[in-house]
This record gives structure tokens, C-alpha cells and sequence, in this order.
């Protein structure tokens, strides 16, 4: 007898995870929803008028502000850990190409990144809207200039306009959890 085939269980594994994601429609209510960068601005600039932040994630708002700023500096410089390269070559870009047909993302919001330093629960709100400015101008910078991007850990590799829309979705997720909407 022989055993299962790799090819059909990676398909199987795929449409497992599309059919997953596809379970959650493509909007939810309440859902933020940034279609890029500058969106992504917009809505930084509308969190930092706010007197207090809360967050309905586990992470503190300190922590997810950082945490998407480590996001956005580790396109640049590069991951500290990537999935195994069968993952980012599949599931991983099934994953990605369907955030992209849908506009938007949904993830474990309490996730670390693989192998980031653990970001400390509290700090200088300021200082963290200030990072997160610093390495979206940093990967606008890049982009513009044609700069090599560092491949995903999760996705593999990506042209610069999907890294920019994949980093508005990640944005618009974790500021939803925020209080934006």
C-alpha cells in the first residue's frame, strides 16, 4: 500500500485553510478597514488624539502599537524566524492571497512575532506611535526606491505593493482592536 500523496495533502491542507478563512465572509461588522498606508496614517493620527487608548485584544496598546512597528521594520531588515519554506511557498501564500482578494485580515491578535524580542507590557505611548511612524516611513521609503524587501516569515516573498496592502490590513486589524472602527 502506498502512502499519501504530499501534493494532494498540501491541496487538501489549502483548501482546509482557505475554506476556514472563507468562513469569516468578506467583512465582518465592526471590522476597520484601511486599503493602504496612507489610510493606515490616517487612522495612527486618529488614535493619537485620543486621551486614553484601550485594547480588547490581550496585548496592551503600548505592546500592539510596537508589535506593529517590529511588523513593519522586519519587512525591511528581516525576520528573525521564518515558517519552513514548504509553508511559505503554500499555505502561507494561500493565506496572503486571499487577505489580498478580501481586503483584509484576520489573525491571533495576542501573537507574537516568530523569534521577535518580547515586547515589555507597558511604556511611552508617544514613543511607540513615534516608532511605528518611523518604520512606515523607513518601508515608504524602500518601496519607493525599489529597495529589497525581506521575504515574510509567513508569506514568502513579496512585491512591494502586497507587503504595503498586507501592512494596512495587519494596521487595520490591530488599530480596530484599539477602539477604531
Amino acid at each position: 500500500m502506498r502512502g499519501p500523496n504530499p501534493s494532494r495533502r498540501r491541496l487538501l491542507k489549502q483548501g482546509v485553510l482557505l475554506g476556514v478563512a472563507a468562513a469569516g465572509g468578506p467583512a465582518l461588522a465592526g471590522e476597520l478597514r484601511l486599503a493602504d498606508l496612507p489610510a493606515a496614517r490616517a487612522a495612527i493620527r486618529q488614535l493619537q488624539a485620543r486621551s486614553a487608548l484601550q485594547s480588547s485584544a490581550g496585548m496592551s496598546p503600548y505592546r500592539t502599537l510596537v508589535h506593529c512597528a517590529q511588523s513593519i521594520e522586519y519587512s525591511l531588515s528581516g525576520y528573525p524566524q521564518l515558517k519552513p519554506r514548504w509553508f511559505r511557498a503554500s499555505l502561507g501564500r494561500s493565506a496572503a492571497q486571499y487577505f489580498l482578494w478580501r481586503g483584509a485580515m484576520q489573525h491571533d491578535l495576542d501573537a507574537p512575532l516568530p523569534g521577535a524580542p518580547v515586547i515589555a507590557a507597558n511604556g511611552s505611548l508617544s514613543e511607540a506611535f513615534a516608532r511605528l511612524h518611523r518604520a512606515l516611513d523607513a518601508f515608504e521609503q524602500a518601496a519607493a526606491h525599489g529597495r529589497p524587501l525581506a521575504e515574510h516569515f509567513a508569506y514568502g516573498p513579496l512585491p512591494a505593493d502586497q507587503y504595503a496592502s498586507l501592512h494596512a490590513y495587519h494596521l487595520a486589524e490591530h488599530l480596530g482592536s484599539l477602539g477604531l472602527a
